[in-house]
């Protein structure tokens, strides 16, 4: 049986429907954020006037963008210095090794391949950098 159907393919440019939950989305969020505007700026007595009663204090109005504003700047200082915190110092031997390290095994059978182990540092510098046929 033939398909008159043409294969996907991949474009950058979502699908129907995925634009139409993002048209959706962006809507709800300007609406939502012109209520909000509305309901900071317009008095109370002209809220109560049309019925509008049980919305919170004008207070949070403030509030919780500058607190939400002290967060995101919080956690940005925040998260790396906690990182640099658990990073060990540099002359510290676990920054080289750990518990897992596999110690190298030099019995290797003639034609065989060596076992897999970690490189010691030391090892991969003297041979990198110390050996006389390399001529950098």
């Amino acid at each position: 049986m033939i398909t008159s159907e043409t294969p996907r393919q991949n474009t950058p440019s979502p699908t129907e429907s995925r634009a139409n939950y993002g048209f959706a989305l962006y809507l709800a969020s300007k609406t939502a954020f012109v209520v909000y505007l509305a309901w900071a700026f317009i008095p109370s007595h002209w809220l109560e006037y049309i019925g509008l009663t049980y919305l919170p204090q004008k207070y949070w109005a403030i509030t919780i963008p500058v607190w939400v504003c002290c967060v995101i700047v919080v956690i940005t200082l925040l998260y790396p210095a906690v990182n640099m915190l658990l990073v060990p110092p540099m002359n510290d031997p676990r920054i080289l090794t750990d518990s897992y390290a596999r110690e190298t095994i030099n019995e290797v059978r003639p034609g065989g391949i060596p076992t897999v182990s970690d490189l010691d540092l030391s090892e991969v510098c003297k041979t990198l950098y110390l050996d006389s046929k390399n001529t950098n």
